[in-house]
C-alpha cells in the first residue's frame, strides 16, 4: 500500500478489563520481557531493485513507483526446500498479454511470492510478481473495477485435513479514493494465481469520496483459542465520529470460509464483527465495533502484527507506528497487556519503518518461541518515495528474558 505520513490511526490492543457482557476489569501482565537486538539489512536497495529487473511477469510500467517491495506486511511459509515470502509490491500492474495469457489488472498492488532465506527473503531467484484476478462470478466482488490498489502478503496456509489443505488464503488490502477496507483472495497453486474471494471488511463510516483517508492496515488471519474461528484485527471508524477506534476485530467460522474458498463456487463468508460484549450484531461490512484499547495512548497506535508464541502459551502482538515499535500479549485475543516500548527505527520526517512482520524460527514460522525475528521495510522520505530511494528491507530479533 502507499506510504503516507506516519501512521496515526491504528493502535495496539491493550486493556484492563475483560470484553465480555457484565466483565469485572481486571489487568493483565506481559509474561514475556522482551530485549532487541539490530537492526540489520538483510535485503539492501540494490538487491530490491535487482529483484524487480527479474521479476515475472516482467514490470512494464510501475507508475513511478519501481519495484516497492515490501509494500506490505509478509506471509511466510517453510517447505522442503527453504522459506516462501509473501508481499506486496506497490506499483502499477497494466493489464497485458504475456506468454499467450493475461496479467496484471491495472491497479497498483499485488501478491509477490519469493523464495528466500531468513536471511535474505528476496532470494535468488526470479520473484512471482502476480496481480490478484477477478473471481469468476461478478457478483462475489461487485467494486473490483473500483479499486485503485489491490494487493497483501498476510497469508494463512490451510492445515492438513481442512478444505483445502495446503492452499493459501490471503488478506488483501484495497482502496478506493481516500478509504481502505479489507478483502479476502485465494491461491491452489502457491501463489501464481490468486482469485479474489470478495470483501471482508468494511469501515463502520460509509464510503465518501471526501472522507479523510484511514488506513486499515493488512491483518493476517489468526485463529481463535478454540481453533473453530479465524479472528482479523483492523481500526473502525465509527459513522458518528471522525476517530477511529484503536483496534476493532471480526471473526468467521474457520470451517465455513474454508469450505465457500475451495469449494466450487469460490467466495468468502460474512465476518461479525465484536460489538459490546457479543459477535451476532454487527456485520464485517459496515458495522459497527467495540473500541478493545480506548486507552491505548495515540503514541501506540500503528500497523499490528498478532502470532501465537507457544513458549508463552499467549498471542503476541507487535505494533508498528512508522518509527517506534510496541509489544504485547493476549491470552484470549481480546484482552490485552498495555504496550512496552522495544525502540525506535525510523524518525518520522525523513524515514519511516513500516510493515513489522513476526516470524518463528522453529518449523511453522508463524508460531513464535522465545526468540523470534520482526522484519520491516526502511524507506526514505525526502523525495517523496518515489521511486523509492535508499528503501532495504531489516530485521530485529526479539528475545523474551
Amino acid at each position: 500500500m502507499f506510504v503516507r505520513a506516519p501512521f496515526v490511526s491504528f493502535a495496539l490492543l491493550a486493556s484492563f478489563f475483560q470484553l465480555s457482557t457484565g466483565a469485572v476489569a481486571q489487568a493483565l501482565h506481559p509474561l514475556c520481557h522482551p530485549t532487541i537486538t539490530g537492526p540489520i539489512i538483510v535485503d539492501s536497495h540494490d538487491q530490491i531493485v535487482e529483484g524487480g529487473l527479474k521479476a515475472q511477469p516482467p514490470l512494464s510500467n510501475t507508475g513511478g513507483f519501481g519495484f516497492a517491495w515490501p509494500d506490505t506486511q509478509m506471509g511466510v511459509i517453510k517447505t522442503s526446500s527453504g522459506y516462501e515470502f509473501f508481499a506486496s509490491e506497490g506499483g502499477l500492474h497494466p493489464g497485458h498479454e504475456w506468454e499467450g495469457h493475461g496479467v496484471g489488472n491495472n491497479k497498483y498492488g499485488g501478491v509477490v511470492t519469493t523464495v528466500g532465506t531468513l536471511d535474505n527473503p528476496l532470494g535468488s531467484g526470479d520473484p512471482q510478481d502476480v496481480s490478484i484476478s477477478p473471481n469468476p462470478d461478478p457478483g462475489v466482488n461487485p467494486n473490483y473495477s473500483s479499486y485503485s490498489y489491490m494487493g497483501g502478503g498476510s497469508v494463512y496456509q490451510v492445515p492438513a485435513g481442512m478444505t483445502g489443505a495446503g492452499s493459501l488464503l490471503v488478506t488483501y488490502h484495497a482502496e478506493l479514493p481516500n478509504y481502505s477496507l479489507l478483502g479476502l483472495a485465494a491461491s491452489s497453486d502457491n501463489g501464481l494465481r490468486w482469485t479474489d474471494l470478495g470483501e471482508i471488511i468494511r469501515l463502520n463510516q460509509a464510503y465518501m469520496p471526501d472522507l479523510v483517508f484511514h488506513e486499515i492496515g493488512d491483518g493476517r488471519l489468526v485463529l481463535s483459542p478454540d481453533g473453530k474461528y479465524f479472528y482479523l484485527y483492523f481500526p473502525d471508524l465509527p459513522a458518528t465520529t471522525t476517530t477511529t477506534t484503536h483496534v476493532s476485530v471480526a471473526r468467521a467460522l474457520a470451517a465455513s470460509l474454508l469450505d465457500a474458498a475451495f469449494g466450487s463456487h469460490p467466495h468468502s463468508v460474512a465476518f461479525q464483527k465484536f460489538y459490546h460484549g457479543n459477535w451476532r450484531l454487527q456485520p464485517g461490512l459496515g458495522g459497527a465495533s467495540t473500541d478493545l484499547n480506548p486507552k491505548a495512548s495515540p503514541e501506540q497506535e500503528g500497523y499490528l502484527d498478532i502470532r501465537y508464541n507457544s513458549a508463552l502459551q499467549r498471542y503476541v502482538m507487535i505494533v508498528d507506528s512508522d518509527t517506534t515499535f510496541y509489544y504485547a500479549e493476549s491470552v484470549d485475543g481480546l484482552t490485552w497487556t498495555l504496550p512496552l516500548p522495544l525502540g525506535t527505527y525510523a524518525d518520522g520526517v525523513k524515514t519511516l519503518a513500516p510493515y513489522a512482520t513476526s516470524v518463528g524460527l522453529g518449523d511453522d514460522p508463524n508460531t513464535l518461541g522465545k526468540s523470534f525475528f520482526v522484519y520491516y521495510t526502511f524507506l526514505h522520505q525526502e523525495d517523496g518515495g518515489l521511486p523509492r530511494e535508499g528503501d532495504s528491507l531489516r530485521r530485529l530479533t526479539l528475545t523474551c528474558q
